[in-house]
């Protein structure tokens, strides 16, 4: 393959991830726990951008409690994303998208 050719491919693959962080900017994925009691909503990058916690899982007795149900919810948050990532740089980027790993 000639340098001019794989600098095109080059190019091309940048444009691609370019995209596809583009897409996971704007994906939304939610984890929750308690049943629900506290949800967490985390972009395609796994960066938290919402927190809902219902008034029904605040005791004021068992703070420990809600700490972890909130952290329950933002790990599954964060391992959804990571999943979608994933799954949308070997959907868009095929092979390459392992090469390009840290993109994020």
């Amino acid at each position: 393959m000639n340098l001019k050719k794989l600098m095109k491919e080059a190019q091309k693959a940048q444009a691609r991830a370019a995209e596809v962080q583009e897409k996971l900017a704007q994906a939304r994925v939610e984890g929750s726990a308690g049943g629900g009691l506290v949800r967490v909503s985390a972009d395609g990058h796994g960066r938290i951008v919402a927190l809902e916690i219902r008034p029904e899982a605040i005791d004021p007795e068992d703070p420990e409690a809600l700490a972890d149900l909130v952290l329950v919810a933002v790990q599954e948050a964060q391992a959804k994303a990571a999943a979608l990532a994933e799954e949308t740089m070997q959907g868009t980027l095929g092979s390459l998208g392992h090469l390009l790993g840290g993109l994020g």
